[in-house]
């Protein structure tokens, strides 16, 4: 149970599947409505590494679109993904190369490895927990209001595998109604119904490839941008790695 701005009380429980991530999200944009568009916990100021410069593996970033039928079922939709995936791509060199060479983005080109495959997953089971279990409760006994993480410390060997200090996670998803459930919603609308015409969101996390600890965590709402667009894509990344600590100490 939790309380959004409008100190509604509603309730959420961990998504398992598309369908109640979809649900989850717009939970979560009720919750923060009209108050921000990310929200974010950092344990550290200031990334550390005994190399000059603290070094990041980017991961592949985990992106998926899904179609909203008429009948509020979510179908995959592999061209929308497809788009998404090379924009976001794009936008995250870009990134990369502004920040600086202490970025180490994986070839997108090629499919993930056994190891990077199994930690992607991972980073999204613990991500959609901690959406579920602090940012819109109800909090786990063992944890209450400590933000207190983690992938375990096996995630060191990607530290080693790449030479990286953290490894950086991206998560996103984004549901586009269809023609028939837009005017689905026109209708039920007429009758005093509110009917989900989709919805957008996501979360990155920075990991400490030591400990496996997450020391950095950004919840991004929706409406920020389409990544199907290189636009869209470049306004998701900015806001989804928004108050990324550096090496020095400063956000980029």
């Amino acid at each position: 149970m939790f309380t959004n701005c409008l100190g509604e009380v509603r309730h959420a429980r961990a998504p398992s599947n598309a369908f109640a991530w979809l649900a989850t999200l717009l939970l979560l944009a009720g919750l923060v409505a009209g108050c921000a568009t990310t929200q974010t916990v950092s344990h550290v100021s200031k990334l550390t590494t005994t190399n000059e410069k603290p070094r990041i593996l980017l991961m592949t970033p985990d992106v998926k679109y899904y179609l909203l039928t008429a009948g509020g079922l979510t179908e995959p939709h592999a061209d929308w993904t497809a788009a998404a995936q090379r924009n976001f791509v794009a936008a995250v060199q870009g990134y990369a190369t502004e920040r600086g060479s202490n970025l180490i983005v994986m070839d997108s080109s090629q499919p993930l490895g056994e190891l990077e495959s199994q930690y992607a997953r991972l980073h999204g089971a613990v991500g959609n927990t901690v959406l579920a279990n602090y940012f819109s409760g109800p909090k786990l006994p063992t944890k209450g209001e400590t933000f207190d993480w983690s992938l375990g410390p096996g995630v060191s060997t990607l530290g080693e595998r790449y030479g990286a200090d953290y490894a950086l996670f991206s998560f996103y998803r984004d549901f586009q109604a269809s023609g028939g459930r837009m005017a689905f919603a026109v209708v039920a609308a007429m009758a005093g119904v509110g009917i989900s015409t989709g919805g957008q969101g996501g979360f990155a996390s920075l990991v400490d490839l030591k400990t496996g600890e997450i020391v950095w965590f950004n919840l991004l709402q929706a409406g920020t941008g389409d990544l199907r667009s290189p636009e869209g894509a470049h306004a998701v990344m900015a806001e989804i790695f928004k108050d990324l600590p550096r090496g020095d100490g400063l956000a980029p």
